[in-house]
C-alpha cells in the first residue's frame, strides 16, 4: 500500500523535511513459507521521486509499485542499519499475527542519495523467527527462519 501522509516527527527529522511535510508511506509485507516475519514502512519525501507527479493513482497497490520504481533510478551512495529489540505495536502486532507487546527486532535503514537522506525504513521481525550474524565486515544480516521458536 501507499500514502501521501505526514511521517512521525522522528522519521520527519531523520528525512530533514518539516514535519507537516506529506511523505510517501510505503507499506510492505515480508511473508516467508506463507508466514509473516516483517511488517515494513518505507518513508519516502517528494523530493525523491520528483517525477511521480504524472502518475494518477492516489494510493494503493499500484501507486507503491510506481514510487518503488521511481526511488530505483535514483543512484544511492549508500545505506546506515540500526538494529533494536522492541515490542509489537498494535497495527505491526496484528499483520505478524503476533500479540500487542510481543519481543520484535525492529531494523532501522537509512538510504542515502546526494549527501541527503533518500528514504527511510523501518521494518519490524518477528523476533520467533529472526537471527542476526554478524560478520567481520561489520555487516548484519537477518535469518528469516519461520521453524525457530522463541523459547
Amino acid at each position: 500500500d501507499c500514502a501521501l501522509a505526514a511521517p512521525p516527527a522522528s522519521v520527519a527529522d531523520a528525512l530533514e523535511s518539516g514535519r507537516d511535510e506529506p511523505v510517501h508511506i510505503v507499506r510492505r509485507s515480508r511473508v516467508t513459507h506463507g508466514q509473516p516475519v516483517a511488517a515494513e514502512l518505507l518513508y519516502i519525501p517528494q523530493s525523491s521521486v520528483p517525477d511521480l507527479s504524472a502518475i494518477d493513482t492516489p494510493s494503493g497497490a499500484a501507486r507503491a509499485r510506481a514510487v518503488l520504481r521511481e526511488l530505483q533510478r535514483r543512484e544511492l551512495e549508500g545505506q546506515e542499519n540500526a538494529v533494536e529489540l522492541g515490542s509489537a505495536r498494535a497495527d505491526d502486532a496484528k499483520e505478524l499475527d503476533r500479540l500487542p507487546g510481543a519481543p520484535v527486532l525492529v531494523v532501522t535503514t537509512r538510504y542515502i542519495a546526494e549527501g541527503r537522506t533518500a528514504a527511510l525504513s523501518v521494518a519490524t521481525y518477528r523476533a520467533d523467527t529472526c537471527r542476526l550474524t554478524f560478520g567481520d565486515s561489520g555487516g548484519v544480516e537477518i535469518h528469516q527462519d519461520p521453524e525457530r521458536r522463541a523459547s
